[in-house]
């Protein structure tokens, strides 16, 4: 018997420590600097000014330093948080790399976020259109209404009981001409 490329069954599949701090962060453009910084790294694993990052520089300041999501990004990379000659600075020690596989996880977890956002820019859409439509303000004071009527009556508290409907007879639809044969 030959493999059809069928996909294997439903697994579920644990994120890394990684992947799991990269969802965390809320903004698309810190995502960016950090996949940036982490190419950098990894296609130039040996040069120095892509292993130290200055809190005085003004993006790198806002985006990473401000922000401590992306800082326990950075952490769980590798990276030390280190005071040299007075200013604060994220260093990546020689042994630790980056690897494309953080950078792919960058990635995902970006596009993870803009489907995030897009669905939250919907979903606001889709409210503000309910707000400003009358019949379905309408329709919402009713379901109240009605929700509200319930909750004031007394419970249900005895069982349906069979009631005699009149004296008709019951008809199958083969007795009609309905059964879809031709009579059999």
């Amino acid at each position: 018997m030959a493999y059809a490329g069928y996909a294997p069954g439903h697994r579920v599949v644990e994120r890394t420590p990684l992947e799991r701090a990269l969802r965390a962060i809320a903004r698309p453009e810190t995502l960016d600097l950090l996949e940036r910084l982490s190419k950098n790294v990894a296609r130039a694993p040996s040069e120095a000014k892509y292993r130290k990052l200055k809190r005085a520089n003004a993006t790198i300041g806002r985006e990473i330093f401000d922000d401590e999501r992306a800082m326990r990004a950075m952490m769980t990379m590798g990276w030390i948080a280190e005071t040299i000659e007075g200013s604060e600075c994220l260093t990546l020690p020689r042994g630790t790399t980056t690897t494309m596989r953080e950078v792919r996880a960058m990635d995902e977890a970006r596009t993870a976020l803009r489907r995030r956002l897009e669905e939250e820019m919907r979903a606001k859409i889709r409210a503000r259109a309910m707000a400003n439509d009358p019949r379905r303000a309408a329709l919402r004071e009713a379901v109240e209404a009605d929700r509200a009527e319930r909750a004031v009556r007394e419970p249900v508290t005895t069982g349906s009981r069979a009631a005699a409907r009149g004296t008709g007879t019951t008809v199958t639809a083969k007795e009609v001409g309905a059964s879809g044969s031709s009579g059999c």
